[in-house]
C-alpha cells in the first residue's frame, strides 16, 4: 500500500452496482487489494449492511504517474485533470482525497472507528434490555417467570447485540489502518459518517464521499491548498 498524488488523466467513469451479498467482479478485486493491503484478506470483507439489496456506486479508471488504477466508490465527483492523492494497493485506488473540492472518496463500508462501534452497540444492547424490561413490567406472570426472562433476555440480547458487532468492528479495523496510513492524527474520535457529503439529487442519504476537512479542523496532512503549496 502507498500514497501517490498528482493530476489524474484519462478518467473513466461508470456506473456500477455493489452487492451487499454476493463478493465479486470488481468489488471482490476491491476486497482483495484491501485485504492485501492491511494484511489480511477477513479484515477488508465486507459484512452485509443491507439484505438482498444492491448499492448503485460508480467505477472509475484513471492514470497517474504513467500508471493506470481502478476504483469502486459510492459516487465520483471529480473530473479529468483533478489533483488527486490516491492510497493504492497494486493497481486499484483504495482512497481518494480531492483536497480543492473537501471530498475524501472512502471504501464502502467503513467510516467508524472501533471505539465509536462499541458505544453504539452498548447502548443498542441496554436498548434492547429496557425494552425487555418494560414488556416483563406489564406482564402478569409470577416473580419466577420474570426473573428467568430477566436472564434470558440478557442472554438473546448480548448475542443478537454481538452478531451484529463483530462484522461491524472488522470494518472498523479497516477504518482506524487506512486513517493511520493516510496520516490522520487522533482519527479515533472523529466520526466521518457524520460529515459524509450530501447530494440533493440523491434519494439515499447514505454516503461514504466524506467531507474530510470538517472532520479534521486541526490534524488534516491535506488543506486545501496543499498543491498549491507542494
Amino acid at each position: 500500500m502507498k500514497i501517490i498524488e498528482g493530476q489524474i488523466e484519462n478518467l473513466f467513469v461508470y456506473k456500477a452496482k455493489y452487492d451487499f451479498i454476493k463478493n465479486r467482479g470488481k468489488q471482490a478485486t476491491v476486497s482483495a487489494a484491501l485485504g492485501a493491503a492491511v494484511g489480511s484478506a477477513a479484515l477488508a470483507s465486507q459484512a452485509v449492511l443491507v439484505a438482498n439489496s444492491q448499492w448503485d456506486v460508480k467505477a472509475c479508471s484513471f492514470e497517474l504517474n504513467g500508471q493506470k488504477y481502478e476504483g469502486l466508490f459510492e459516487d465520483i465527483y471529480f473530473s479529468n485533470h483533478a489533483q488527486l492523492i490516491c492510497l493504492v494497493q497494486d493497481h486499484i485506488a483504495l482512497v481518494l482525497i480531492d483536497p480543492k473540492d473537501n471530498k475524501m472518496y472512502i471504501p464502502i463500508g467503513t467510516g467508524e472507528t472501533v471505539k465509536q462501534l462499541k458505544k453504539k452497540y452498548i447502548y443498542m444492547y441496554f436498548g434492547c434490555i429496557l425494552i425487555a424490561f418494560f414488556v416483563l413490567f406489564f406482564s402478569n406472570g409470577d416473580l419466577k417467570f420474570i426473573i428467568l426472562a430477566i436472564f434470558l433476555s440478557l442472554i438473546v440480547s448480548y448475542f443478537f447485540v454481538m452478531s451484529m458487532y463483530k462484522p461491524e468492528k472488522i470494518k472498523g479495523l479497516l477504518t482506524e489502518k487506512i486513517m493511520d496510513f493516510l496520516g490522520f492524527e487522533n482519527n479515533r474520535e472523529v466520526k466521518l459518517r457524520k460529515y459524509s457529503f450530501g447530494d440533493d439529487n440523491k434519494i439515499m442519504t447514505m454516503s461514504w464521499v466524506i467531507e474530510y476537512q470538517n472532520a479534521f479542523k486541526e490534524n488534516n496532512p491535506y488543506p486545501k491548498d496543499y498543491f498549491e503549496k507542494k
